[in-house]
C-alpha cells in the first residue's frame, strides 16, 4: 500500500512543479529586467500590457489575466502610447536587483493628466498588494518621489527580485501616452539635473523673447509684437505643461488651478495666436480676402472651443462626456488651423508673396513639430524626434526667426513709408514751388502795373495840375492846391514803395546782387541807421525763384531793424558757396528783448521762407543787438534748371 502510493505522490508533485512552470512562464513572457545600475534600454523590452475596456476591472481580475497570459508585448518603443481612449491601461514587469547590495529604483512616468497606481505582488505571486498612486495632480510634497514625473520608489533587497504593476488611467484627459523607464534614483537624479538645466536654457531664452517682444511694443506701437508676446507666454506655457516642470514653477495654490487645465489648450491657443501673428505679418486682408474671411470664422470657432475648454476645467468634472467633447474638439480643431495655415503659406508662395515666403521660412520646422505632436497623439505615428523635443527646438527656431523678421520688416516698412514721406515732402515743395513762381509771376504783373500804369497816371495828374493856368486864389484855394499836391506826391511815392517791395524794378534785368546794393544805396541815402554789405559767389549759381525769396528775406530784415531795432549800424552779408547759402545780417540796437511789439516784426514770414528753403535760421539778440544767421542748402544744378 505504502509502495504503492509513494509512486502516486511522485506524480502528484511532478504535476504541481509544471503547473508552476506554466504559471511562471505566462507571467514572465518577457525578459526579467536585471537592474545593477543606470538602465538605457528601453522599458518596453520587459514590460507587457492590458486594456481595460470598462476601467472597472479589480486588480485580482487584472493580475488573473496576467497569469492566464492575455497581456501583450511592445517592443523597442520609448513611450506607450494608445491614442484616444476611454479605457485604462495595465503594464506588468518583472524586476530584479543584480547586485549585493540594496538598490533603490524608480519606475518614472512622464506625462501629466493621467492618474498612475501601483501594485506589487506579494512573495507568493498569488495576489497584489496596493503600494500607492499619484498623478500630476499632486504638489511635489504629496508625491511619493518629489520630482517633476510621477515616479514610484521601489527598495530592492540583494538579488531580491519583484513583480510589478502599474495602471493608468487619464483624468482630464481623452489619450493614453506617456514615456516611462525604470533606474536607479542616482541615475535619475543625476539625469534630472542635466536635463533641467537645458529645458531651463530654453524656458530662459522664450522669458528673453517674451520681455524683448513687449519691449519692441512699448516702443514701436506695432500690435504684431504684442500678439507675438502672447504667443510666447503661451509657449511657455506648454513647455512648463509638456516637460512636467509647472510643478516647480508655481506655488501651491496656483498650480492646484493650473493642472486642471487639459493639454489641448495649450496646443488651440497657441494655433489661435499664430493666426493672428501670421494675418498682420502677411497683411492677409489684402493679399488674401478668401483665406482671410476663412481665418476669420475659424478663429470664431477656436474662440468658442476655448472658452468651453476653458469653463468645462473648472466648472465640470474631469471625466465627464461634454468636457471630452470639448478637449477632443480642440484637438482637431488645432490639427485643422495647421492645415489652414500651410494651404495659405502655399498660395502664398505660388504667387511668390515675400512675406509669405518669409514667415513659411519661420514656421516650417514648427509646423512639422505641430503635425508630429498631433499624428503622435492621435496614434497615426512619430515623423522624428529631436532632443528636448520638436515643438521645443522648432518654438526656439521661429521665434528667433520671427523676431528677426519682424524687426527687417519694420525696417522695411519704415524705409518705405520715409520714402513716401520724402516723395510727399517732394510733391508738396513742388506744388509750393509752382505756387511762389504764380505769387512772384502775379506780385511782378502788379508791380508793373502800379508802376507802369497807377504811377504813370498819378505823375501825369500830378503835371496836369501843376499846369493849370495861373488865376488868383483865394487863402483858402491855395492851401487846398498846396494839399492836393502833397497828397498826389504821397501817393506817387507809396505806390513807387509797393512796387519795389513787390518786385524791385532793376531785379529782372539786373539781378539779386545789383538790386541788394541799389537798397542799401537807398537806404544809406536816406536812413539814419548805416548799412555795409558784404557779397561773395555767383549769383547765377541759384535760380530765380530762390534768388527772390533771399531778397524778400534779407528785406524784411533790414526793414525790421529800421523800424525797431534803434541801430545805428547794420552790416548784411551774403555768400553764395558750393554747398550752402549763408545770409549773416548784424545791428547794433536794443535788441528784441527790448522790442515791445514783438508780433509785428515779420519773423513768422522770414521763418516761413527758410523753411520753404529747407535752410534754419539761428537769432542771437541781446542789449548791444542782434545777429540773425541763415543757412540754406544748395539745389543741384539739374533740381535748380527744374525749379526755373
Amino acid at each position: 500500500m505504502n509502495r504503492l502510493l509513494k509512486p502516486a505522490k511522485l506524480k502528484g508533485l511532478i504535476f504541481s512543479w509544471l503547473i508552476l512552470s506554466c504559471f511562471l512562464a505566462s507571467a514572465q513572457r518577457v525578459d526579467t529586467l536585471f537592474i545593477k545600475g543606470p538602465i538605457n534600454d528601453y522599458l518596453s523590452n520587459y514590460y507587457t500590457w492590458f486594456k481595460d475596456g470598462s476601467r472597472k476591472l479589480s486588480p485580482a481580475a487584472v493580475f488573473d489575466s496576467l497569469k492566464a497570459g492575455r497581456f501583450t508585448e511592445t517592443k523597442g518603443i520609448s513611450s506607450f502610447n494608445q491614442g484616444f481612449t476611454n479605457s485604462s491601461y495595465w503594464l506588468a514587469v518583472h524586476v530584479k536587483n543584480d547586485t549585493t547590495y540594496r538598490l533603490p529604483i524608480l519606475w518614472s512616468f512622464y506625462n501629466n493628466n493621467i492618474t498612475f497606481s501601483l501594485y506589487e505582488a506579494n512573495k507568493n505571486k498569488d495576489s497584489l498588494i496596493y503600494v500607492g498612486s499619484s498623478s500630476s495632480l499632486d504638489p511635489l510634497d504629496k508625491r511619493p518621489y518629489p520630482v517633476r514625473s510621477t515616479s514610484f520608489k521601489i527598495v530592492l533587497q540583494p538579488h531580491e527580485s519583484k513583480l510589478l504593476l502599474v495602471k493608468a488611467e487619464t483624468f482630464n484627459a481623452d489619450n493614453i501616452y506617456f514615456p516611462t523607464d525604470i533606474t536607479t534614483v542616482e541615475d535619475y537624479l543625476d539625469w534630472e539635473t542635466h536635463y533641467s538645466f537645458l529645458i531651463g536654457k530654453f524656458i530662459g531664452y522664450f522669458l528673453f523673447a517674451l520681455v524683448f517682444n513687449i519691449l519692441l511694443w512699448l516702443a514701436l506701437k506695432n500690435s504684431i509684437h504684442l500678439w507675438h508676446a502672447a504667443y510666447v507666454l503661451t509657449l511657455i506655457g506648454f513647455n512648463l505643461n509638456e516637460f512636467l516642470f509647472d510643478s516647480f514653477t508655481f506655488p501651491d495654490w496656483i498650480y492646484n488651478l493650473w493642472v486642471l487645465l487639459p493639454k489641448s489648450l495649450f496646443l488651440l491657443l497657441p494655433v489661435y495666436l499664430s493666426f493672428n501673428i501670421f494675418q498682420l505679418f502677411v497683411n492677409q486682408k489684402q493679399e488674401f480676402p478668401l483665406f482671410y474671411q476663412i481665418f476669420r470664422a475659424y478663429k470664431i470657432m477656436a474662440l468658442v472651443a476655448l472658452a468651453i475648454v476653458l469653463f468645462n476645467s473648472f466648472a465640470l468634472p474631469a471625466n465627464n462626456q461634454f468636457a471630452s467633447i470639448g478637449r477632443q474638439a480642440a484637438y482637431y480643431l488645432s490639427f485643422s488651423g495647421l492645415l489652414l495655415l500651410v494651404l495659405n503659406i502655399i498660395a502664398g508662395i505660388i504667387r511668390r508673396h515675400y512675406y509669405t515666403i518669409l514667415y513659411s521660412i519661420s514656421t516650417i520646422f514648427l509646423l512639422m513639430a505641430f503635425l508630429d505632436f498631433i499624428l503622435n497623439t492621435l496614434q497615426v505615428g512619430q515623423l522624428f524626434f529631436i532632443e528636448p523635443g520638436n515643438i521645443t527646438i522648432a518654438f526656439t527656431f521661429e521665434i528667433l526667426a520671427l523676431t528677426v523678421m519682424f524687426v527687417f520688416k519694420y525696417k522695411d516698412e519704415k524705409n518705405n513709408s520715409i520714402r513716401a514721406l520724402n516723395e510727399t515732402v517732394i510733391l508738396r515743395k513742388s506744388w509750393a514751388q509752382e505756387i511762389i513762381k504764380v505769387q512772384e509771376s502775379e506780385r511782378e504783373r502788379i508791380a508793373r502795373d502800379l508802376h507802369d500804369d497807377v504811377g504813370a497816371t498819378l505823375s501825369t495828374l500830378k503835371l496836369h495840375l501843376s499846369n493849370t493856368p495861373d488865376k488868383v486864389r483865394d487863402k483858402q484855394e491855395t492851401a487846398d492846391y498846396q494839399r492836393t499836391m502833397e497828397l498826389i506826391s504821397k501817393i506817387t511815392d507809396d505806390v513807387r514803395v509797393i512796387a519795389h517791395d513787390l518786385l524791385p524794378h532793376d531785379f529782372i534785368n539786373d539781378g539779386l546782387f545789383f538790386s541788394l546794393q541799389n537798397r542799401i544805396d537807398e537806404l544809406n541815402y536816406n536812413g539814419k541807421t548805416r548799412f555795409q554789405l558784404v557779397i561773395e559767389g555767383d549769383e547765377k549759381s541759384i535760380d530765380r525763384t530762390t534768388a527772390m525769396i533771399i531778397y524778400r528775406i534779407i528785406n524784411e530784415l533790414i526793414t525790421n531793424i529800421i523800424k525797431h531795432s534803434d541801430a545805428s549800424e547794420a552790416s548784411v552779408q551774403l555768400a553764395l558757396l558750393d554747398t550752402y547759402i549763408q545770409i549773416i545780417i548784424e545791428d547794433n540796437g536794443i535788441g528784441m528783448n527790448n522790442v515791445t511789439n514783438k508780433s509785428g516784426i515779420g519773423l513768422r514770414n522770414i521763418a516761413k521762407r527758410v523753411e520753404f528753403l529747407n535752410g534754419i535760421i539761428h537769432i542771437d539778440s541781446g542789449n548791444n543787438g542782434s545777429t540773425f544767421i541763415i543757412t540754406i542748402p544748395v539745389l543741384k544744378t539739374d533740381e535748380a534748371n527744374d525749379n526755373k
